[in-house]
C-alpha cells in the first residue's frame, strides 16, 4: 500500500490516474486524522514521555501547553537522552520546536507529499490558532482508503446489477449537451477547495463517462482550484460539458506569472510560507494539470491575469497534451 501511495503522490503517469489518487485528492486531513491524541506537557520528564510512548505504542508525542502545540518528542530524542543520561530532563528542554504541521482542511495527498518530503511518519494537525486538533499518519490514510475502496466496490456491484435489470435507456446525450458550470474561487479559501472538481465529477458519473477519464478530469480541476487559491487574488472556473468532451476555462484576477515556462517546471513554486505550512505549493500543480488533460493552454504575464484552458475527450485514445 505504501507503494501505491508513493505512486499516487509522484503522479508519474497522470493519464492513468488511479482511484486511490482520486480519493486522496478528495479526502481532507480532518476526514482521516486521529482526534484523540496522546500528548505531554513541557514540564514532563523524558522518562515520563518514554512511558507514554511505550504504553501507547507510539514513536512520537506532541508537546502541548494550554492546548497549543509547542513542540514534539520523537523516539530518536528518547534514544539520545538515554545515551547521554538525560532522561530526567524536561520535555520542553529537548523537544523539537520547529514542528512541521498541517491544517485539517488540507487534502490528504498534500499531507502525504509533505510527510514524504520531510521524512516524517506523522504530522500534527492544528487549527488557525495553533491548537492541536489531531494527528495524521500514513496508517490513518491507508485505513480510510481501505474503507472507501470497499464502499466503491459495493456501489459498483450495485450499479452493475441495476444496469443489468434496467430496460434499455434512451439516448440522453442531447439532454446534457452544453451543460455549463461556473465556480467562484477565492484567495486562500482552502476549506472549499475541491467543490468544482466534485460537482463536475458527479455530472460525468451521471453521463457514465469512463471512471479513468473522470479521475483525470477531477485531478486536473482540483489542481486548477488550488492554483487559484494559492497563487492569485481569486478567480473563476467554467466547465463546459458536452457528450464527447469537457472544456475547462480558469481565469484569475492576477498578479500573473512572470515566467510561464518556468512555472510549468516540476518543483518550481512561488507559494507563500502559509501555503507551504499547510502542505501545498510543492510546484506540481501546473505539470499535473498538463499530464491529466488532452489539450492545455496557459496565458499569463507579470501584472496581468492568468487564463488556463484545458480539455479532456471522453474516450480512451490517450493523452494528447501539448
Amino acid at each position: 500500500m505504501s507503494d501505491a501511495i508513493s505512486l499516487s503522490t509522484a503522479n508519474k503517469n497522470q493519464q492513468d490516474i488511479s482511484i486511490i489518487s482520486e480519493l486522496m485528492y478528495q479526502l481532507k486531513v480532518r476526514d482521516v486524522m486521529t482526534k484523540n491524541v496522546c500528548t505531554v506537557a513541557p514540564e514532563n520528564s523524558l522518562r515520563e514521555v518514554q512511558k507514554v510512548m511505550r504504553d501507547n505504542k507510539i514513536s512520537g508525542v506532541p508537546v502541548v501547553s494550554e492546548g497549543k502545540l509547542v513542540g514534539i518528542i520523537s523516539l530518536d530524542d528518547i534514544i539520545r537522552a538515554l545515551d547521554f543520561g538525560e532522561m530526567d530532563c524536561k520535555a520542553g528542554e529537548k523537544m523539537t520546536r520547529n514542528v512541521q504541521t498541517v491544517g485539517g482542511g488540507v487534502s490528504v495527498i498534500k499531507a502525504i507529499d509533505e510527510m514524504e518530503q520531510c521524512g516524517f511518519g506523522r504530522l500534527p494537525v492544528i487549527d488557525k490558532d495553533y491548537h492541536l486538533v489531531g494527528i495524521v499518519t500514513h496508517w490513518d490514510v491507508v485505513r480510510k482508503l481501505i474503507f472507501l475502496l470497499q464502499d466503491v466496490v459495493l456501489k459498483a456491484e450495485k450499479r452493475e446489477r441495476s444496469l443489468a435489470e434496467a430496460a434499455p435507456a434512451s439516448d440522453t446525450a442531447n439532454e446534457i449537451e452544453g451543460v455549463t458550470y461556473e465556480f467562484e474561487v477565492c484567495k486562500d479559501d482552502f476549506e472549499n477547495a475541491g467543490i468544482a472538481a466534485s460537482t463536475v465529477k458527479k455530472q460525468l458519473q451521471k453521463m457514465e463517462v469512463s471512471p479513468a477519464i473522470i479521475r483525470r478530469v477531477a485531478v486536473a480541476m482540483y489542481e486548477t482550484e488550488i492554483n487559484i487559491i494559492i497563487h492569485s487574488f481569486g478567480g473563476k472556473m467554467t466547465a463546459e460539458i458536452f457528450p464527447d468532451r469537457i472544456r475547462v476555462i480558469s481565469k484569475d484576477t492576477g498578479p500573473g506569472i512572470a515566467n510561464v515556462e518556468k512555472a510549468l517546471t516540476e518543483g518550481f513554486s512561488t507559494a507563500s510560507a502559509k501555503a507551504r505550512e499547510m502542505g501545498f505549493g510543492a510546484g506540481m500543480g501546473l505539470p499535473n494539470i498538463k499530464r491529466c488533460v488532452d489539450n492545455f493552454k496557459i496565458e499569463s504575464a507579470a501584472g496581468e491575469s492568468t487564463t488556463i484552458t484545458f480539455g479532456v475527450h471522453f474516450n480512451d485514445k490517450g493523452n494528447q497534451s501539448k
